[in-house]
């Protein structure tokens, strides 16, 4: 083996930084641009080391300094554009001594391969840049909150790099910092802050097991896509014992509080909402890893759109109570013959989050529709035989997802009936007004006209998840159109296969594309 230690002068990295001060300062006596351009280079290393050691060490008792970091980043980066600007071009002899095979004595035993040289320098510094930046995120990690931070959101549009990852969940793995999370997601779903006192033993055992699964939530978060497609499979056991605590802890604040309580069910809706937000991602990312034929597509929507509609009837009463005055309004009029009780609630002025969440689940009503209607008219090209298997891929989509008590499991006796009738010409019409009703709401957002005020300010991310949803729904409401004409001419039989699905505008959403007939 090598030992690395035993290669270099010193492992302290404020030794090591004084070293390459020193190197720096001799050649800044010479007048050469090679000098120059070494220079600059030890600078970068030094930079980049030191920010590295700072965001990976946690002494005991110390905060680590991410303002220093940033500066040392930001100075990185804009050294790497400078080197961008430089026309020197490396030749063979250079190259070769950058070859990545040097280091293969340290891989783990693997296949052969051989590992050729990226030539292009405007790819490699492109691939700095996007890892630099990915760095820079991981500075306001701790500022990001629960739900966001288990969804990924320190990373950009591509998957992050290993190292970007790794940083990113030693940063948000501090200790106390998931417990702080939990409790500030907590007090979003109006848990009352002092019940950490009036029921502390039934409290405290609540976060211990929480931290445990969020823990290893958040280790995931910051694994490939691919690996944390195979470990969310098995967190919903986990999920479901977690949901009976938390059933019997509000049952211990109901006792407690009475009617000062602002939420009957704080805590479950909280475990739902976690539960239902990694059933989604994990049935999302069987798009990312292309493991869905086109004939499962519709199955998969469909399954997803009963998944939204439990998030956005949960937080529909969430947002609904948070209304409410402080140790309660009016006391709710009892239904009369004339006026039944409605079955749900809805805020006055939901949140954008709430909004994109809608939106997203008629899409997805839209899509399941859409595509349904085109399978049973054999618009997709997919062979006749395809649809036979859906029963067994139905098992194998979602039995991981039963561990996981629903208020309804869904069935493929529930998805078959859904789609029976789907070559119908009346589905399109109704995929038509579930687009329509996601592209009013996109709208509406885009614009941030006829909005409430804590909705007219959207952030980049949620600004861009929305015009990425119009951009599905614009695509499919023109497939839509297509299809209505040709169901008007009754020229089904030309459009045999001549329907394309594929995920140009979105990760998971697949927008539809009608060909000429011949």
């Amino acid at each position: 083996g090598v030992d690395l230690e035993a290669c270099a002068e010193s492992t302290n990295p404020d030794e090591v930084s004084k070293n390459l001060q020193a190197q720096r300062k001799m050649l800044a006596g010479e007048k050469s641009e090679l000098a120059k351009a070494v220079a600059s280079r030890l600078e970068f290393i030094g930079e980049y080391a030191l920010a590295l050691v700072e965001l990976s060490e946690n002494k005991e008792g110390k905060k680590r300094n991410f303002d220093q970091v940033q500066r040392r980043l930001k100075a990185c980066c804009g050294l790497v554009e400078q080197f961008g600007k430089e026309e020197q071009a490396a030749d063979e002899a250079t190259l070769r001594c950058f070859d990545a095979s040097f280091n293969r004595s340290l891989l783990v035993p693997g296949p052969p391969r051989i590992v050729e040289p990226i030539r292009d320098r405007a790819q490699v510094f492109g691939m700095w840049t996007s890892h630099l930046q990915e760095l820079q995120l991981c500075c306001g990690i701790l500022r990001v909150p629960l739900l966001s931070l288990l969804n990924g959101s320190f990373a950009g549009k591509s998957e992050p790099n290993v190292l970007g990852r790794s940083v990113a969940h030693i940063c948000s793995s501090d200790e106390g910092h998931v417990v702080k999370l939990i409790l500030d997601s907590l007090d979003e779903h109006l848990f009352p802050k002092d019940a950490l006192e009036h029921c502390r033993e039934e409290v405290d055992s609540f976060l211990a097991h929480c931290e445990s699964l969020l823990e290893h939530l958040l280790k995931l978060a910051h694994a490939t896509r691919a690996r944390k497609f195979r470990r969310l499979a098995h967190v919903f056991l986990d999920f479901n014992t977690l949901q009976h605590e938390a059933w019997q802890l509000d049952e211990k604040l109901r006792e407690t509080y009475g009617c000062n309580l602002r939420h009957p069910r704080p805590c479950w809706v909280w475990t739902m909402e976690h539960c239902l937000d990694a059933m989604i991602s994990k049935l999302f990312l069987g798009f990312d890893l292309n493991l869905y034929d086109v004939v499962e597509f519709h199955m998969v929507y469909w399954y997803i759109d009963y998944l939204y509609g439990l998030r956005i009837f949960n937080l529909n009463e969430l947002y609904y109570n948070k209304e409410q005055p402080v140790g309660g309004g009016d006391k709710k009029k009892k239904p009369t013959r004339q006026q039944p009780e409605k079955k749900g609630v809805r805020p006055k002025a939901p949140p954008v989050a709430l909004l994109i969440l809608e939106a997203t689940q008629a899409t997805v009503r839209g899509l399941f529709r859409l595509l349904a209607f085109c399978l049973c008219r054999g618009l997709l090209g997919v062979p006749a035989s395809a649809p036979d298997v859906l029963e067994r891929r139905f098992v194998l989509r979602f039995r991981a997802l039963e561990h996981f008590r629903l208020p309804h499991l869904p069935s493929f006796r529930d998805f078959s009936q859904s789609s029976k009738s789907a070559e119908a010409p009346i589905v399109l019409e109704a995929a038509q007004a579930s687009l329509t009703e996601a592209n009013q709401v996109l709208d509406k957002l885009i614009s941030g006209k006829d909005l409430p005020d804590n909705a007219k300010v959207l952030d980049s991310k949620l600004l861009e998840s929305a015009k990425g949803l119009k951009r599905v729904v614009v695509a499919n409401q023109l497939a839509v159109m297509q299809l209505m004409r040709v169901a008007e001419a009754n020229d089904f039989d030309k459009m045999e296969g001549k329907v394309h699905a594929a995920t140009t505008h979105h990760p998971h959403l697949v927008s539809l594309q009608v060909r000429k007939a011949n």
